[in-house]
């Protein structure tokens, strides 16, 4: 027998899964200035940043992709501002790496 699953643990969930994600992204943005050298000017010290932001980015993918699967998984039953907030960390991902390609090309 199918059980229903609870929507409010659901929702608490994909609202951890969501600022967990923003909160490493929001960490990378230090690392960021660090390393394309807008405070120091030790090329050390850049590829630390650079390698720090990266690090952020990677590990908030993790939660960010959570999130997004588990707003898919449930997707009819949430309300829509837990739908966009469950998405919101990937699409912040996702229009940056458009910029970032765009900026390529029209560079």
């Amino acid at each position: 027998m199918a059980t229903t699953p609870d929507i409010g643990a659901i929702i608490r969930s994909l609202r951890l899964r969501s600022i967990w994600a923003w909160t490493f992204f929001a960490s990378a943005v230090p690392a960021v200035i660090v390393g394309y050298g807008l405070v120091g000017t030790s090329d050390r010290l850049r590829d630390v940043g650079a390698v720090m932001a990266l690090i952020f980015w990677l590990i908030g993918m993790i939660p960010a992709i959570a999130a997004v699967v588990g707003a898919f998984r449930h997707w009819d039953a949430l309300p829509d501002r837990i739908r966009f907030l469950a998405v919101s960390p990937m699409l912040a991902v996702s229009f940056s790496f458009s910029l970032g390609v765009l900026s390529v090309v029209l560079a």
